[in-house]
């Protein structure tokens, strides 16, 4: 009995000591110049006006693409939940009504989250929408995408907010 535990241990010391346990190369990171855009850019400003929506995304709206959702935040009161759309820029012929909501967490308050639907849209076509109340609007377009069908050709991001959801159960 002796010996098989004398044995035993020898081969758990052998593989302990002869294994690479604990062991990592070292990570050096390569400097590659930057590709994004840097913080200073004017992309990232606060927009000028009043109530000026601000965070401003879409999305796809249904499965076929012939709808969107938009949402942003207006940092001071609700302001307007209506988006104003049209086939050419300046020219909004149609609008769309949304929902307008905002949450607290301890002692923080969000600002106030608009997300509105604008379904009923054409394949592969261009839309041009304002958003916001007088001098504070601001003006932006989305394409659609292409009838479906497999020879049909279409880029799209994703990106992932999974959280965010939860403020609009």
């Amino acid at each position: 009995m002796l010996v098989q535990l004398l044995l035993l241990s020898s081969v758990l010391l052998t593989f302990v000591s002869s294994g690479n346990a604990g062991a990592t190369s070292a990570f050096v990171r390569n400097e590659w110049p930057s590709v994004d855009i840097p913080l200073d850019n004017e992309i990232f400003a606060v927009p000028k006006g009043y109530n000026a929506p601000q965070q401003v995304h879409i999305t796809q709206g249904d499965y076929d693409g012939k709808s969107v959702i938009i949402s942003w935040v207006t940092a001071d009161e609700p302001g307007s939940n209506k988006i104003r759309y049209g086939l050419s820029e300046g020219h909004y012929d149609f609008t769309a009504e949304g929902t307008v909501q905002n949450y607290t967490f301890y002692k923080y308050e969000s600002g106030y989250i608009h997300q509105c639907l604008v379904d009923g849209l054409q394949y592969d076509t261009k839309y041009y929408y304002d958003i916001g109340d007088g001098d504070s609007s601001r003006k932006f377009w989305f394409h659609t995408p292409p009838k479906i069908n497999p020879d049909a050709s279409y880029k799209f991001g994703i990106i992932g907010l999974c959280f965010f959801l939860i403020f609009y159960h």
